[in-house]
């Protein structure tokens, strides 16, 4: 008799499971300005898993302007006017300079990453390139303890702990997995405290 309860057990357990996934759809569309980033109100907003022509972006070659297509409509901004735009993976991409960088942290230190693909006789890197800014409307900067010193130039304890942290300089990118943020940002949180 207790084989059939365990059956019975993964059966529902597995519908229960599905369910649940087909609940969960991602949003994509446009974050205007930095309060509908913070508060996750997008604009061209549409349901990935189920509309029928999903969100997608035209975007080449560093253009001024961003194109969305959605429901065989067109809609162009100015990247200068906009924020962010989240795509279907999930993931969100910050406007700067014309340029597109994926928030990775949401902090007090705002965390970037650029994908550049380096193709060198038969192998590819795409190893990522990280960025940061103080704040969401901060200056997008390289990623790197001196950069980081010039930005809080006033934090001598976070200067301290930068140094004492990262004995090489261009390894400041690690992703602090027991306290679940950047580094960065722990010892930053470490330095006001």
């Amino acid at each position: 008799m207790k084989p059939i309860y365990t059956l019975l057990f993964f059966v529902f357990f597995a519908v229960a499971q599905k369910n649940t996934a087909q609940t969960t759809t991602v949003k994509s569309g446009v974050y205007i300005t930095k309060e509908d980033f913070k508060n996750n109100r997008l604009t061209e907003e549409t349901d990935c898993q189920n509309d029928k022509e999903t969100f997608k972006k035209h975007d080449f070659f560093s253009k001024a302007r961003f194109t969305v297509m959605r429901n065989g409509k067109k809609t162009t901004y100015l990247k200068k006017d906009i924020y962010a735009y989240r795509d279907c993976e999930n993931s969100v991409f910050r406007f700067y300079n014309n340029q597109e960088y994926e928030i990775k942290e949401a902090n007090t230190i705002y965390i970037y990453s650029v994908r550049q693909v380096i193709v060198a006789e038969d192998e590819t890197d795409n190893n990522p390139l990280f960025y940061f800014s103080n704040g969401a409307l901060g200056d997008i900067k390289k990623l790197s303890v001196a950069n980081l010193k010039e930005t809080f130039p006033n934090n001598k304890t976070f200067h301290k702990l930068l140094d004492a942290q990262f004995v090489a300089p261009n390894i400041v990118e690690t992703y602090d997995a027991a306290h679940k943020t950047y580094e960065v940002n722990y010892l930053y949180k470490q330095s006001v405290e």
